[in-house]
């Protein structure tokens, strides 16, 4: 219950709407799915766009930007990965880097 003359957070009403309107069984589900997230056949901002999408459901996985630029990295495609090795300083660094090396490898 929320106190009277109390602005909730973002983060609060995001919890509270979540709790309320999202079963926990599509939350456990979603967060198995951002778990398992690789690129595959994906192309670059496929893959970047399904990781923000679901890493809504797993905030703990991805709680800074070292430990959210490394997950994403760990689901590139390998020779992707081998390519990208340690070149970015941040994940919109890492994203940026591997949309130019995505096309560098396709020779566009």
């Amino acid at each position: 219950m929320q106190r009277a003359g109390h602005e909730p957070t973002w983060e609060e009403f995001s919890q509270a709407f979540r709790a309320h309107y999202i079963p926990d069984s599509l939350v456990e589900q979603k967060k198995r799915e951002f778990r398992e997230l690789k690129q595959g056949n994906k192309t670059v901002m496929q893959y970047v766009q399904a990781f923000i999408h679901l890493s809504q459901y797993a905030p703990e996985d991805v709680r800074d930007d070292p430990s959210r630029a490394a997950r994403l990295l760990s689901g590139f495609d390998p020779t992707l990965q081998t390519h990208l090795g340690r070149r970015y300083q941040s994940f919109t660094d890492l994203v940026d880097t591997a949309l130019d090396m995505e096309n560098r490898l396709a020779g566009r």
